[in-house]
């Protein structure tokens, strides 16, 4: 599998502030008024063979996804977009790439939310004092046996909230004055993402771990686990282990962890 392009750059090379308006020149942002999906739009160009680091921005989304088949409710004013990689490591672990993608939204917010608790929820929330701000969908797009692709969709709330939401949501604009320009934000994430991005695939998972764990929602709180048959049980919410499980423990101390599924925080 080819070597993605961002391994050849060193670490201090890679901006992490929203004060750098540049990007890396192999970052190909593709902008569309209106789309009804941005990872539909790039799983094709995924399938005719677009280079890594491709990015379909939209102003406007009339069919967007979240986990499980949900909507997303993609009004203009908000970031959507969505970013195709190919990464050197192997393909069972790019499912960190959900936990990497919190942790980079995390990042994009603090340069434009001062004072406020910013948290990351398992496995690919990001919220501002309890509130949902961001949501992250991770797809693998298949359609080259040799060069399968893996996309990342990113919506962040930048001046509007959905109507009707199962939760509580916010947006960037609660907690600033003035205007926040959207293309401003894509920027700030998606240096990032490069910062945190070339990390993982140099040195592993440990420090994308470490960094999530640090700012983990309700850690040692109370969670509720649906099963596949439909039952539910409780458990206390302990972290993630290595591969990006959540780590549960149940009233006798017993352990599981869970790679994917249904976690309501209590």
């Amino acid at each position: 599998m080819a070597k993605s392009l961002v391994t050849n750059a060193r670490k201090s090379d890679l901006p992490r502030s929203s004060d750098d308006k540049r990007l890396p020149d192999f970052i190909n942002i593709i902008k569309k008024e209106s789309t009804g999906s941005t990872n539909e739009d790039i799983a094709l160009l995924a399938k005719q063979g677009i280079a890594p680091w491709t990015v379909v921005q939209a102003l406007v989304q009339t069919s967007g996804r979240g986990r499980h088949g949900k909507s997303w409710d993609s009004q203009i004013g908000n970031l959507f977009m969505s970013l195709l990689l190919r990464p050197s490591v192997d393909q069972v672990r790019w499912g960190e790439l959900s936990l990497l993608s919190a942790i980079a939204v995390a990042s994009t917010l603090s340069d434009y939310v001062h004072n406020q608790i910013i948290e990351v929820k398992w496995p690919n929330d990001v919220l501002i004092n309890g509130k949902k701000i961001a949501g992250i969908l991770l797809e693998v797009a298949n359609f080259s046996v040799e060069e399968p692709s893996v996309i990342v969709g990113i919506g962040i709330n930048i001046s509007k909230t959905p109507k009707k939401f199962e939760y509580p949501v916010t947006c960037i604009n609660d907690y600033k004055t003035g205007h926040t320009s959207v293309d401003a934000v894509l920027i700030s994430l998606l240096n990032h993402f490069l910062y945190w991005f070339h990390i993982w695939e140099d040195d592993g998972f440990g420090a994308i771990k470490d960094e999530w764990m640090r700012q983990a929602f309700k850690l040692d709180g109370s969670v509720l686990v649906e099963n596949k048959n439909g039952l539910i049980a409780k458990y206390t919410f302990k972290g993630i282990d290595m591969e990006g499980a959540i780590l549960l423990d149940d009233e006798n101390g017993k352990r599981s962890r869970i790679l994917s599924g249904t976690v309501r925080f209590l």
